[in-house]
Protein backbone atom coordinates (compact mmCIF):
# COMPACT_ATOMS: atom_id res chain seq x y z
CA UNK A 1 0.00 0.00 0.00
CA UNK A 2 1.45 3.54 -0.66
CA UNK A 3 1.07 5.72 2.04
CA UNK A 4 -0.44 9.49 1.89
CA UNK A 5 1.83 11.76 0.17
CA UNK A 6 4.04 9.45 -1.58
CA UNK A 7 5.20 10.51 -4.81
CA UNK A 8 6.93 8.40 -7.62
CA UNK A 9 8.09 8.47 -11.57
CA UNK A 10 4.64 7.39 -12.65
CA UNK A 11 1.31 9.44 -11.79
CA UNK A 12 -0.52 7.16 -9.38
CA UNK A 13 -3.60 6.60 -7.26
CA UNK A 14 -5.44 9.76 -4.77
CA UNK A 15 -5.18 9.85 -1.72
CA UNK A 16 -7.46 11.24 0.51
CA UNK A 17 -8.08 12.14 4.52
CA UNK A 18 -10.57 12.73 5.88
CA UNK A 19 -9.32 13.28 9.27
CA UNK A 20 -6.74 11.46 11.46
CA UNK A 21 -6.73 7.66 10.62
CA UNK A 22 -9.43 7.92 7.88
CA UNK A 23 -7.56 7.50 4.71
CA UNK A 24 -8.60 6.13 2.00
CA UNK A 25 -7.77 5.97 -2.36
CA UNK A 26 -9.82 7.35 -4.98
CA UNK A 27 -10.57 5.22 -8.29
CA UNK A 28 -8.73 6.41 -11.21
CA UNK A 29 -10.34 6.31 -14.20
CA UNK A 30 -8.61 4.29 -17.06
CA UNK A 31 -7.15 6.50 -20.12
CA UNK A 32 -9.14 7.07 -23.13
CA UNK A 33 -7.43 4.43 -25.74
CA UNK A 34 -9.11 7.13 -28.49
CA UNK A 35 -7.06 10.06 -29.43
CA UNK A 36 -8.77 13.85 -29.42
CA UNK A 37 -9.63 14.05 -33.01
CA UNK A 38 -9.45 17.55 -34.44
CA UNK A 39 -12.57 18.71 -36.95
CA UNK A 40 -11.91 18.69 -39.91
CA UNK A 41 -10.68 22.10 -41.70
CA UNK A 42 -13.89 22.99 -43.40
CA UNK A 43 -15.63 22.77 -40.17
CA UNK A 44 -13.11 24.96 -38.95
CA UNK A 45 -13.79 27.71 -41.30
CA UNK A 46 -17.56 27.03 -40.70
CA UNK A 47 -16.87 27.83 -36.83
CA UNK A 48 -14.76 30.43 -37.69
CA UNK A 49 -17.30 32.20 -40.00
CA UNK A 50 -19.77 31.57 -37.06
CA UNK A 51 -17.85 33.16 -34.35
CA UNK A 52 -17.05 36.34 -36.49
CA UNK A 53 -20.90 36.54 -37.35
CA UNK A 54 -21.81 36.21 -33.37
CA UNK A 55 -19.09 38.54 -32.30
CA UNK A 56 -20.15 41.32 -35.14
CA UNK A 57 -23.60 40.61 -33.72
CA UNK A 58 -22.69 41.08 -30.64
CA UNK A 59 -21.07 44.08 -30.67
CA UNK A 60 -24.40 45.10 -32.86
CA UNK A 61 -26.31 44.29 -29.89
CA UNK A 62 -24.36 46.33 -27.59
CA UNK A 63 -24.68 49.24 -29.86
CA UNK A 64 -28.86 49.06 -29.53
CA UNK A 65 -28.38 48.73 -25.65
CA UNK A 66 -26.48 51.85 -25.86
CA UNK A 67 -28.95 53.86 -27.43
CA UNK A 68 -32.07 52.62 -25.80
CA UNK A 69 -32.52 55.77 -23.95
CA UNK A 70 -30.94 58.62 -26.19
CA UNK A 71 -32.32 61.19 -27.94
CA UNK A 72 -32.32 59.35 -31.32
CA UNK A 73 -33.16 62.56 -33.95
CA UNK A 74 -30.15 64.18 -31.99
CA UNK A 75 -28.15 60.97 -32.87
CA UNK A 76 -29.30 60.76 -36.52
CA UNK A 77 -28.47 64.77 -36.77
CA UNK A 78 -24.61 63.84 -35.35
CA UNK A 79 -24.04 60.53 -37.78
CA UNK A 80 -25.67 62.94 -40.57
CA UNK A 81 -23.12 65.98 -39.43
CA UNK A 82 -20.08 63.14 -39.10
CA UNK A 83 -20.84 61.61 -42.39
CA UNK A 84 -20.60 65.31 -44.19
CA UNK A 85 -24.32 64.44 -45.93
CA UNK A 86 -26.35 67.07 -47.11
CA UNK A 87 -29.43 67.59 -44.82
CA UNK A 88 -31.50 67.74 -48.14
CA UNK A 89 -30.14 64.26 -49.16
CA UNK A 90 -33.73 61.76 -49.50
CA UNK A 91 -32.29 59.70 -47.04
CA UNK A 92 -30.75 61.63 -44.58
CA UNK A 93 -34.32 63.33 -44.59
CA UNK A 94 -35.84 59.64 -44.18
CA UNK A 95 -33.55 59.06 -41.47
CA UNK A 96 -34.63 62.57 -39.25
CA UNK A 97 -38.06 60.85 -39.98
CA UNK A 98 -37.71 57.75 -39.37
CA UNK A 99 -35.44 58.37 -36.25
CA UNK A 100 -38.19 60.38 -34.35
CA UNK A 101 -41.01 57.46 -34.24
CA UNK A 102 -39.04 54.75 -32.82
CA UNK A 103 -39.80 54.00 -29.32
CA UNK A 104 -36.91 52.39 -27.02
CA UNK A 105 -39.18 49.78 -25.94
CA UNK A 106 -38.41 48.65 -29.82
CA UNK A 107 -34.87 49.35 -29.51
CA UNK A 108 -34.55 47.13 -26.24
CA UNK A 109 -36.38 44.22 -28.28
CA UNK A 110 -34.07 44.26 -31.42
CA UNK A 111 -30.97 44.38 -28.84
CA UNK A 112 -32.64 41.39 -26.98
CA UNK A 113 -33.17 39.10 -30.05
CA UNK A 114 -29.61 40.02 -31.73
CA UNK A 115 -28.17 39.37 -28.95
CA UNK A 116 -30.03 35.67 -28.60
CA UNK A 117 -28.85 35.01 -31.80
CA UNK A 118 -25.28 36.36 -31.25
CA UNK A 119 -25.33 33.98 -28.63
CA UNK A 120 -26.42 31.08 -30.57
CA UNK A 121 -23.96 31.93 -33.41
CA UNK A 122 -20.89 31.39 -30.66
CA UNK A 123 -21.88 28.63 -29.34
CA UNK A 124 -22.26 26.78 -32.78
CA UNK A 125 -18.88 28.01 -33.68
CA UNK A 126 -17.02 27.46 -30.17
CA UNK A 127 -18.49 23.91 -30.47
CA UNK A 128 -17.42 23.51 -33.98
CA UNK A 129 -13.89 24.60 -33.23
CA UNK A 130 -13.60 22.18 -30.53
CA UNK A 131 -15.24 19.55 -32.88
CA UNK A 132 -18.35 19.21 -30.03
CA UNK A 133 -21.11 16.37 -31.60
CA UNK A 134 -24.20 18.67 -30.09
CA UNK A 135 -22.95 21.49 -32.21
CA UNK A 136 -23.45 20.15 -35.79
CA UNK A 137 -26.56 19.17 -34.70
CA UNK A 138 -27.42 22.79 -33.56
CA UNK A 139 -26.15 23.94 -36.91
CA UNK A 140 -28.31 21.86 -38.76
CA UNK A 141 -31.40 23.10 -36.90
CA UNK A 142 -30.47 26.38 -37.48
CA UNK A 143 -29.39 26.49 -40.62
CA UNK A 144 -32.36 24.61 -42.10
CA UNK A 145 -34.19 26.55 -40.11
CA UNK A 146 -33.25 29.76 -42.10
CA UNK A 147 -32.79 28.50 -45.59
CA UNK A 148 -36.59 28.40 -46.12
CA UNK A 149 -37.32 31.74 -45.35
CA UNK A 150 -34.33 32.78 -47.49
CA UNK A 151 -35.96 30.86 -50.42
CA UNK A 152 -39.19 32.51 -49.69
CA UNK A 153 -37.63 36.22 -49.51
CA UNK A 154 -35.76 35.06 -52.95
CA UNK A 155 -39.08 34.45 -54.38
CA UNK A 156 -40.70 37.86 -53.73
CA UNK A 157 -37.45 39.46 -54.29
CA UNK A 158 -34.88 37.48 -56.37
CA UNK A 159 -31.35 39.04 -56.45
CA UNK A 160 -27.94 37.51 -56.88
CA UNK A 161 -26.91 38.22 -53.41
CA UNK A 162 -29.60 36.51 -51.71
CA UNK A 163 -28.77 33.17 -54.69
CA UNK A 164 -25.56 32.96 -53.56
CA UNK A 165 -26.56 33.03 -49.76
CA UNK A 166 -28.93 30.39 -50.34
CA UNK A 167 -26.50 28.29 -52.32
CA UNK A 168 -24.05 28.80 -49.49
CA UNK A 169 -26.02 27.85 -46.47
CA UNK A 170 -27.40 25.30 -48.73
CA UNK A 171 -24.14 23.74 -49.11
CA UNK A 172 -22.76 24.25 -45.49
CA UNK A 173 -26.02 22.39 -44.78
CA UNK A 174 -25.52 19.62 -47.15
CA UNK A 175 -21.72 18.93 -45.75
CA UNK A 176 -22.84 19.17 -42.16
CA UNK A 177 -25.37 16.63 -42.37
CA UNK A 178 -23.03 14.54 -44.25
CA UNK A 179 -20.65 15.06 -41.26
CA UNK A 180 -23.82 14.10 -38.76
CA UNK A 181 -24.68 11.36 -41.10
CA UNK A 182 -21.77 9.24 -40.95
CA UNK A 183 -20.98 10.01 -37.72
CA UNK A 184 -24.07 8.20 -36.77
CA UNK A 185 -23.04 4.69 -39.09
CA UNK A 186 -19.94 4.72 -37.52
CA UNK A 187 -19.37 1.45 -35.08
CA UNK A 188 -17.70 4.20 -32.63
CA UNK A 189 -20.40 7.26 -33.19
Amino acid sequence: MRPPGARGSRPGPIWVSNGPGVTYRLPMSAPSTQPKLKPPGMLRAIAAIKIAKGLALAGVALGLFSIVHRDLDELAQHFIDFMRISPENHYAKLLLEKAGVIEPNSIMRAGIATAFYASILLSEGVGLWIGAAWAEYVVVVTTGFFVPEEILSFVHRPSLTKAIMIALNAAILAYVVSIVWRRRRSPQG
